[in-house]
């Protein structure tokens, strides 16, 4: 017979990199059993590369849970690449496109619905998530709380968040500190790139969308970049992946796709042409957006270009994933641009 002290050591042996109440502390080592989780609740309400990112842990989740039933629980406004393929169960809480039709007796008969849980696992850490959390009748509520008073009160075990490591790991270490230990090359159970990337001609896709205009490279920018890339590597095909907003579209770029006989426009794609046209490429280059996630997400190699958000907490270090980036946060110059595209090729 194990002493339960083993398991304690397996599943809570930390110092200062995550929080839990004496109460789950000792459930942990006494009673917990992953096989015998049946009801498993994980909030995410993001846009589309938080929720591509949230696909290895749903993967893992399904693993170290065999036998629990997973509902995801998003919200109306970011349904987009929600990963329903990845769970047996879909919540939806009404948005801020709802803030006039829905009133608090509705949002409250919403968070009631979902039903109690033996674990809840708040990967969104928002109003409604919090709300969610707290009304939701659970044994162990994770999260990774940005204020402090909200561990162990609203969460009665917390992993903490660092600028210098990569979400997807983050929303990982909830599993590993239940016991469960997650491989190094994570699975998006996504098209992969490793199997698929040789069977193709060599291409580079271009992006220069983001759910903020201010992450994105002005147009002089990126027609400089497209034309120094075109210039210094004519034996590779360059594709500009427009987005659905006005300012993703390549208009601007059209002469350059008469001009240049290896580079050209591709319009707006559903989401599945987009994963596997991303799956296919050589590598993706790209400001801190969902597309960028989407090369992550297929183990693509991608140049980031960031100079408005923390390049690291969205690069993990496992797979060949470049930064281009400045001290003081400014835009990165064409030319290290180009530099890390032939380093990365």
């Amino acid at each position: 017979m194990k002493h339960p002290w083993l398991k304690s050591m397996k599943n809570l042996w930390f110092q200062r990199g995550a929080y839990v109440t004496k109460k789950t502390r000792e459930y942990l080592t006494s009673d917990f059993d992953p096989k015998t989780v049946k009801k498993i609740a994980v909030i995410r309400h993001a846009a589309l590369g938080d929720q591509v990112i949230s696909r290895p842990f749903l993967v893992e989740a399904r693993r170290f849970f065999p036998n629990a039933k997973i509902t995801l629980v998003g919200i109306s406004n970011y349904q987009y690449a929600l990963p329903k393929d990845l769970v047996d169960y879909v919540h939806i809480m009404p948005g801020k496109e709802l803030k006039e039709s829905s009133n608090f007796k509705n949002k409250f008969a919403n968070i009631k619905d979902l039903g109690e849980q033996d674990i809840i696992f708040d990967l969104a850490s928002t109003n409604r998530s919090c709300w969610m959390t707290f009304l939701t009748k659970a044994k162990i509520k994770v999260g990774f709380p940005y204020k402090s008073f909200l561990r162990g009160t609203l969460y009665n075990l917390c992993v903490y968040r660092s600028d210098f490591q990569a979400e997807v790991e983050t929303m990982l270490d909830m599993l590993r500190i239940l016991g469960h230990n997650p491989p190094r090359r994570l699975d998006f159970a996504y098209p992969d790139n490793k199997l698929l990337c040789e069977k193709e001609e060599p291409f580079i896709l271009y992006f220069n969308g983001a759910s903020q205009v201010i992450k994105v490279l002005s147009k002089e920018k990126m027609r400089d970049l497209l034309e120094q890339s075109i210039t210094q590597l004519p034996n590779i095909k360059h594709i500009y992946l427009e987005g659905k907003n006005d300012f993703e579209k390549g208009d601007y770029l059209k002469d350059l796709s008469q001009t240049s006989a290896n580079f050209t426009i591709q319009p707006c794609l559903p989401l599945d042409e987009l994963v596997s046209l991303v799956a296919r490429s050589s590598l993706l280059v790209a400001p801190d957006t969902g597309v960028r996630n989407i090369g992550i997400s297929t183990h693509t190699p991608t140049v980031g270009i960031f100079f408005s958000t923390v390049p690291f907490r969205y690069t993990p270090r496992y797979e060949d994933h470049h930064i281009v980036m400045r001290p003081d946060a400014k835009t990165p110059s064409t030319e290290d641009i180009v530099l890390a595209i032939k380093t990365a090729l």
